[in-house]
């Protein structure tokens, strides 16, 4: 057992440190706003498939942006088989901002939504890119405070996403998930006050087109696996002089549908959590983070599991399990406070902090088990990998 308390340690006290230097740059400053002046040119990329209860609303909620300057708003139909075109054509027809285009077939190199999502780019040419999603809402200001951010030296602005307030959760699992989308955030906004360009959130995130052409644009690194969002940040982060900024304001914040059930949401982080199954793609800094972050949880559930057998043991874990809570619980209280989400003060924080360890346990555990199949074409990403590697 002294070897497993040793194993314990030597992956949960890394993991402690990451979670106090996250705390930490919450309490740096953010980079400077951009001067007043040139409005540049903006294209809105959505992807859609299928999306007919959903899309009105995210579209009406475009309709309402306030931006002076041209703005357009590309809407990717791919391949839908429902009133999605009918949709889209509706408000293209009383809002010349929109347009659809429509995909008639997958790419060999991409994923399904990466494709979509760089058709929308190749035929657009807006000077910065936003992408965003069909379950999404936005405040009137939201591509203005977007666009603000790009001050000199910044290609890519990183953009908060939150789901419901706890009062309006239909569920734990809904309010699990609302401060988890919290956490994620915190940890995004610090890294990028350190400067360190790792990780962004596909349906709220803006790039310059300029950057993204100098970086290759989508898959430049391999056959990408999933939504390529984090493989994009890094490689936008490791151009010459770039920054990589965080835009955690009201009105630059995007309202996301949270899951409708746990079998939902595990099943979406398994799909998250599949795609650093590929390590050639990513930062070796983030990948090892992100291996501290589940196996240190999956030792946390294991020791405590075991416990009963072993009882001279509690100390050790109980004591290691109450620090890694304590830091967790000050940082989301922190964040909820600086970020105006006091709905998430107290139990919801500590209901989180206490069974986020068991969720990212399982979550890791099925993506081994069940990992997700990102397809690009009639075969698996993987397949397609291991003919690269050979040719």
């Amino acid at each position: 057992m002294s070897t497993g308390i040793l194993i314990l340690y030597a992956l949960v006290i890394p993991y402690i440190v990451l979670l106090i230097i996250v705390d930490i740059g919450m309490f740096l400053r953010d980079s400077p706003r951009r001067r007043r002046g040139h409005l540049p040119s903006v294209t809105v990329v959505l992807p859609a498939h299928n999306e007919q209860e959903r899309l009105p609303a995210t579209l009406a909620s475009l309709a309402r942006q306030d931006y002076a300057g041209s703005l357009e708003f590309v809407i990717v139909d791919d391949r839908s088989t429902d009133l999605t075109p009918h949709i889209i054509d509706s408000f293209a027809e009383s809002d010349r901002r929109f347009r659809r285009l429509s995909l008639s077939r997958p790419s060999r190199r991409l994923s399904p939504k990466v494709n979509a999502v760089n058709a929308g780019i190749m035929a657009s040419d807006g000077e910065i890119i936003i992408t965003t999603d069909a379950d999404c809402e936005y405040p009137p200001g939201w591509v203005n405070e977007l666009v603000d951010h790009f001050a000199e030296g910044v290609v890519m602005v990183v953009g908060y996403v939150e789901t419901t307030r706890a009062w309006q959760s239909r569920s734990l699992t809904q309010l699990f998930e609302t401060i988890d989308w919290l956490s994620l955030m915190l940890t995004s906004r610090s890294l990028t006050r350190y400067g360190w360009k790792f990780a962004s959130s596909a349906n709220n995130q803006a790039y310059l087109r300029s950057a993204f052409t100098a970086a290759g644009g989508f898959g430049s690194s391999g056959r990408a696996p999933s939504g390529d969002e984090d493989l994009l940040t890094q490689r936008l982060g490791r151009l010459p002089g770039s920054k990589v900024v965080f835009a955690s304001s009201t009105s630059a914040r995007v309202l996301t549908r949270p899951a409708d059930s746990l079998r939902q949401l595990l099943a979406q982080r398994r799909r998250w959590v599949s795609r650093y199954h590929h390590p050639i793609h990513y930062h070796p800094a983030f990948l090892l983070s992100i291996a501290f972050l589940g196996f240190s949880s999956i030792a946390l559930v294991i020791m405590l599991l075991l416990l009963p057998l072993f009882p001279a043991a509690a100390p050790w874990v109980l004591g290691l399990w109450g620090l890694k809570l304590l830091v967790e619980f000050i940082g989301i209280t922190c964040g909820s406070l600086q970020l105006d989400r006091r709905d998430l003060l107290g139990w919801p924080t500590l209901f989180w902090a206490v069974l986020h360890p068991f969720f990212i346990a399982v979550t890791v555990i099925m993506s081994f088990i069940r990992p997700a199949a990102w397809r690009s074409s009639s075969s698996g990403y993987r397949s397609q990998l291991m003919r690269r590697q050979w040719r």
